[in-house]
């Protein structure tokens, strides 16, 4: 059984390669079914060349596979051979079974900015697989786009600004509370994230865990994690990528408060500018919602380091 290459009327073009590029069941006279026993057959038998297609084109559409579970979509997952990773995050999400998590478990009208997974770690993860068993409300969405494309626009938009960055680095905070709350994005406390309760091994998981991070302990039981000096733009595969995020997520007036490297604080219009950058850049952004995610005969995998 071969995989036949598709398209879509959502795909872009970036530097010639498609993205995302589309796969589908093999094509036949028969009404036959491609499930996910047939499709984990399919991975296993094409490992290498789904890997190199990936390298190519950052993120891969299978479609017209019928997943039914998360169990099956955790089988189609583990035929690639690739080793499960964990997660280690303060994103509010559950383990539903081995190698699959739910998504961000903040309610929809929280708005989710551009980020690596977990690029505030020491081992952040290579690759993601998205997979919907159930259809998101109206209006909310998931988007994926290549990373050197948000460097590019933001160059163009202010390269004094990124040069400045990428010199200085830059330093921001991150509150977390004193007990777990699901109703905002990163919504784990302190405890669950560092897995103790101990301040002390909390500062040293801290020191081997996170990119180069300082934690300081408030009185209401919530502590604040301050990360860098970090260059926000790393280089990967041989391209620039934006790694880290200098906007995001806001639990209070504590959260993302950002300086560069040196201490001096960044001004406020250039912020406003650069949100700006990050807003034209998402006209390049593919919908994982308008990709037909919404259905159980649709799976992408994409590249966490792209």
């Amino acid at each position: 059984m071969e995989f036949v290459e598709g398209t879509i009327e959502e795909e872009k073009i970036f530097e010639g390669v498609v993205f995302p590029k589309t796969l589908n069941p093999p094509k036949s006279s028969e009404a036959v079914e491609y499930g996910s026993t047939e499709f984990t057959e399919m991975v296993k038998a094409k490992r290498e060349w789904l890997e190199e297609l990936l390298r190519r084109h950052s993120a891969i559409l299978f479609r017209g596979f019928r997943v039914d579970s998360a169990d099956e979509f955790g089988r189609v997952v583990e035929a690639f051979g690739w080793e499960e990773m964990e997660y280690w995050g303060v994103a509010s999400r559950f383990k539903v079974t081995d190698r699959v998590h739910t998504t961000n478990e903040a309610p929809p009208d929280k708005f989710i900015a551009f980020h690596h997974e977990m690029s505030l770690t020491e081992d952040c993860p290579s690759k993601l697989f998205f997979f919907c068993s159930q259809p998101p409300p109206v209006d909310c969405e998931t988007s994926i786009v290549p990373s050197g494309v948000v460097v590019e626009k933001r160059e163009e938009r202010m390269p004094e600004f990124v040069a400045k960055l990428m010199e200085k680095g830059c330093v921001f905070g991150r509150s977390l509370p004193k007990e777990n709350d699901i109703g905002v994005i990163s919504g784990r406390s302190w405890k669950w994230f560092l897995q103790t309760e101990n301040q002390a091994e909390a500062k040293q998981r801290a020191a081997e865990k996170l990119r180069s991070c300082s934690i300081n302990f408030n009185q209401d039981g919530s502590a604040d994690l301050v990360f860098g000096p970090l260059n926000p733009i790393k280089e990967l595969g041989g391209k620039r990528v934006w790694f880290n995020t200098i906007l995001g997520y806001k639990r209070n007036k504590k959260d993302k408060k950002v300086f560069f490297g040196d201490g001096s604080a960044l001004p406020f219009e250039v912020l406003q500018a650069f949100k700006q950058a990050s807003w034209e850049a998402t006209t390049n952004c593919v919908s994982v919602y308008m990709l037909g995610l919404a259905s159980s005969e649709e799976i992408l995998l994409t590249l966490s380091l792209f």
